[in-house]
């Protein structure tokens, strides 16, 4: 124990301890929702590089990813790769592994033709990470990166297949090659050496950003491929001779008893034994050499006894990068479509609080909502503070009129009245912190857990309205209602999926008398229809189009699904339209339209009742899913 690297030790043994119990909170804590992704350099010098080339951040990165990453590139600069050796847990599983290998005589470490050959990988994976991080402002690295699979518990961002090769070349790799992970297959690695090599990573940068300002305009791809290549050429030729950073390992060749243990104990298996001073591309500066060494004096950094340095430096790095983070905030979108005249005159709206501005593809869905609007001019969002930025024409809105324009009412039956209710009754309330669409989802969760509501509906206010309906007799008294709605957690399961929320929702008032109407004025009230028209739809006279009624029965429950449903029956040649509406006695029904000369009611029935869909994705792909929908029952008429 005497000559362990304890500075290294406690930073892996801290970052490993924090990850675990981060995880292990989950299981006891049903509001905790961690950000593993919090702190993670790598995911903030592509979300810098996506706002540089695209104005917009990646994914949910934040300000204080971005100066991770920038700190991350100084302290490569100046110092070594510090965050390789003691930071990374994906180098700390390797380098541990690697030493149990190493104890069953089963590792080896690649040299020559092989090894260089192989270092060529990461900086493939570096190209293509980069690039198609840049071209979508989405994180590619999540699809694959084991820590991210692990650490989420394998969501939808990952890529199985991608994510289990990545984990055993970790895992296995280790195990019989030294850090092949991180020497052969981590796109951080690559970057963290290409930054070694800073003057040429800063000489390629300089010349892509003076040939756009002379009017060239030259894809950010070509800068993207030069560097990577240039950083692997330079890697594989001059890996042992690379400038020394202004700290580096040095060694007093006349005090030095050519024991060799500093090679033995090197991670990256470098040969300190034979430089003067370690001028190699893998060295990290973990330190673990200068412990090792038996001769007082003999391995020093920068010929001093600072063994101390590095953690220190880099502990500094993290406060001034998370210090740095919290001062700004950059906004993942910035969008403005107004003329420089309305721009110049435009007011500003700011809100915050805004759940469903979460991330990058929710930030462009919201801005592309508020194009549509007349006399909004531009639209800023902030996934960090969950907040927006509106320019608007001061002619035509306030703040309040704004505010209406975000707000999204909602009618949600949580469950249908049993068939022996004939009476419904209703508490109107205001609720403050009750905003965005997902608090509508939360509220809904919050009820059917805590109530026997069977509806709510909301209505733009400040505060907003709420309507909840229970069942004549079910109601709660008020200041039950009120601690349902005022809960500060909320835990809930989708597709197997459990989500913890905390709540911060406030009962502002609630009405003496509570209302009441019958059930069939509840049911045709909080009926939403639903309405797709597709396949050229317009182009048809009223004469040749026809509408084939079904009742959807127990379908009727499958509405969110009912997006798959419309998506396969576009296949069809000749249906055109889809649309829901209750009949005379307050069944739900689906309407069907149809071109008269194209398709008939046999064959409509038979594609509805299909044991498969067919769906057609955004993106141009298509697949399929076991169809959820039954129309073939008893309450069920085709025509």
């Amino acid at each position: 124990m005497k000559n362990q690297n304890w500075y290294k030790l406690i930073y892996q043994f801290a970052v490993i301890g924090i990850l675990a119990f981060m995880g292990f909170r989950i299981l006891f804590d049903k509001a905790y929702a961690p950000d593993f992704e919090a702190y993670c350099p790598f995911g903030g010098l592509q979300a810098l590089g996506s706002y540089i080339t695209m104005g917009s951040l990646s994914c949910s990165m934040t300000s204080t990813q971005i100066m991770m990453g920038v700190v991350l590139f100084i302290g490569i600069v100046l110092f070594s790769r510090l965050f390789c050796g003691y930071i990374c847990p994906l180098g700390t599983v390797g380098e541990w592994i690697g030493k149990l290998g190493e104890r069953l005589k089963v590792r080896i470490t690649l040299k020559g033709i092989t090894d260089n050959t192989l270092r060529l990988l990461k900086y493939v994976l570096l190209f293509i990470t980069f690039y198609l991080t840049l071209k979508s402002s989405e994180l590619f690295c999540k699809k694959f990166d084991p820590y991210y699979a692990v650490a989420s518990g394998f969501d939808t961002d990952v890529i199985l297949l991608w994510a289990l090769i990545a984990i055993g070349a970790l895992l296995i790799g280790s195990l019989f090659f030294r850090l092949f992970w991180c020497r052969y297959l981590c796109p951080l690695g690559a970057l963290s050496i290409i930054f070694k090599y800073s003057w040429w990573f800063l000489g390629a940068l300089a010349l892509y950003v003076i040939l756009l300002l002379v009017g060239l305009n030259i894809s950010y791809v070509y800068p993207l491929l030069i560097i990577t290549a240039g950083g692997y050429i330079l890697e594989v030729t001059r890996k042992d001779k690379v400038c020394p950073n202004p700290v580096h390992i040095t060694r007093k060749v006349g005090m030095c008893a050519t024991c060799k243990l500093c090679t033995e104990t090197c991670p990256q298996g470098i040969d300190v034994a034979s430089m003067e001073k370690v001028t190699h591309a893998d060295c990290t500066l973990c330190g673990d050499c200068l412990h090792a060494c038996p001769e007082k004096d003999t391995l020093q950094i920068n010929k001093r006894n600072i063994k101390w340095l590095p953690s220190v430096v880099l502990g500094t790095l993290i406060i001034l990068g998370v210090t740095a983070g919290s001062l700004f905030e950059l906004p993942t979108i910035s969008h403005k479509w107004g003329t420089e005249e309305q721009l110049a005159n435009a007011g500003t709206f700011e809100m915050s609080g805004l759940k469903n501005i979460k991330c990058f593809n929710s930030s462009n869905a919201f801005s592309n909502k508020m194009k549509g609007v007349e006399g909004i001019y531009g639209v800023s969002t902030y996934v960090a503070s969950h907040s927006v930025h509106i320019l608007y024409d001061t002619a035509m809105y306030n703040d309040e009129m704004i505010q209406q324009l975000i707000f999204v009412p909602v009618k949600r039956v949580i469950k249908e009245p049993s068939a022996d209710v004939s009476n419904i009754v209703y508490h109107t309330l205001t609720i403050d912190k009750f905003f965005d669409p997902l608090d509508a989802t939360y509220l809904q969760h919050l009820l059917d857990q805590k109530t026997e509501a069977v509806g709510y509906q909301s209505d733009f206010a400040c505060p907003v309205i709420v309507r909840i309906y229970f069942p004549e007799g079910k109601a709660p008294d008020k200041e039950t209602l009120m601690q349902a709605i005022e809960s500060k957690y909320l835990c809930f399961t989708v597709n197997d999926n459990e989500f913890n929320v905390k709540l911060a929702y406030k009962v502002v008032t609630l009405e003496e008398n509570s209302g009441s109407m019958s059930r069939n004025e509840f049911v045709r009230d909080m009926f939403v229809p639903v309405q797709s028209f597709f396949n050229e739809y317009q182009k048809y006279t009223p004469d040749v189009l026809k509408g084939m009624p079904v009742r959807l029965g127990k379908n009727a429950k499958l509405k969110q699904s009912y997006n798959y449903l419309i998506s396969h029956i576009s296949n069809e040649e000749g249906i055109v339209g889809f649309e829901t509406s209750l009949n005379d006695s307050g069944e739900e029904m689906l309407t069907v339209w149809y071109v008269d000369s194209l398709t008939v009611p046999d064959r409509i029935f038979s594609v509805i009742n299909a044991d498969s869909l067919l769906l057609h994705y955004r993106d141009g792909t298509t697949g399929k899913m076991p169809s959820p929908f039954n129309f073939a029952t008893a309450d069920t008429v085709p025509y």
